[in-house]
């Protein structure tokens, strides 16, 4: 067992930036393109569909949480319910190589816009962003997650801007409305229903609120606040920005670049680097919370008797 203990530092507004850094970094300045690319003109209505799929299990988290606010909450979840060793091991362990994958997904999809400032091989520029990303999780929880809340301002910033330079197409949109709905062709439909599946996993991380809830406030009430306001967030962020984009960029123009926001931008006027720069920050943010996770569940497998002890030691300070 540990001999010091987590320390209670974060509040509603930390956790649930926090939540929206995961979200967003996982999200549109990433996959938009892809998105796009496969439901064509009714992405927006994909990215609405993944946030309905992703509100039932986000609401059973803000349930589960409220019960049991521990790390590794996943498997504390499922050995409450079954009672199984190894059902619950498995489960710790998927939670934290779904972080591993993320983490290297966002850090690969950051080569995108840093090729736009500087052409570095992708190895070194992976590889320097995930030391980086590791001495900063490892300073402290506090420090960690005020560094990931002020990028997530400066992620959301990006985003707004984003849509109000295309402000002139969202003039369009009531012309446009049906555009962006999926048609009723089996084509159309199975777009829309691909691109959906691709936009659920802009919404992954409001999971990743529950394994840092032995460090909040009040866990039984902030971690459920934080997991739906998060959430609700990202969707009128990502119905917004989809919109701008797919009436701003033909989609399969969309599709086809690693920094499909830039192209936006590009399209209304700006230079690239404008929003260029705010999309690696939010991709380095989205990787450095899932690293932030990875770490606390496998603290909590350790003090459930998942994994080995020694992982559930803490430094004092």
């Amino acid at each position: 067992m540990p001999t010091a203990s987590l320390k209670r530092t974060i509040g509603l507004p930390l956790l649930t930036l926090y939540g929206l850094g995961t979200i967003l970094g996982a999200g549109i300045y990433v996959l938009v393109g892809e998105v796009a690319g496969v439901a064509g003109m009714a992405a927006p209505s994909s990215f609405f569909l993944a946030c309905i799929v992703a509100g039932l299990t986000a609401l059973s988290y803000a349930e589960l949480s409220s019960r049991l606010p521990r790390s590794a909450g996943e498997a504390a979840y499922v050995d409450l319910a079954f009672g199984k060793r190894t059902l619950s091991q498995t489960m710790g362990w998927a939670v934290i190589v779904t972080g591993i994958v993320s983490a290297a997904t966002l850090t690969r999809g950051l080569v995108g816009y840093a090729g736009v400032f500087l052409e570095l091989p992708a190895s070194l520029v992976i590889t320097t962003t995930l030391l980086a990303l590791f001495a900063i999780a490892s300073w402290g929880i506090s420090e960690a997650l005020w560094a990931a809340a002020i990028v997530t301002l400066v992620e959301i910033g990006g985003l707004v801007f984003v849509c109000m330079a295309a402000a002139d197409e969202f003039a369009r949109l009531p012309v446009e409305l049906f555009s962006v709905l999926p048609g009723l062709t089996s084509l159309e439909l199975t777009g829309f229903a691909s691109g959906a599946f691709l936009a659920f996993f802009a919404f992954i991380g409001f999971e990743d609120i529950v394994n840092v809830a032995e460090e909040v406030k009040s866990p039984r009430r902030t971690v459920p606040l934080a997991i739906v306001l998060s959430l609700a967030i990202a969707t009128i962020l990502y119905f917004l920005v989809a919109a701008a984009s797919v009436l701003s960029v033909p989609p399969e123009v969309l599709a086809a670049t690693e920094a499909p926001l830039a192209a936006v931008i590009v399209a209304h006027g700006f230079a690239a680097e404008t929003i260029s720069g705010v999309g690696i920050l939010a991709v380095i943010n989205g990787a450095l919370i899932q690293l932030i996770m990875a770490s606390r569940v496998l603290y909590g497998m350790a003090n459930q008797g998942l994994a080995w002890a020694g992982l559930g030691s803490l430094h004092a300070k």
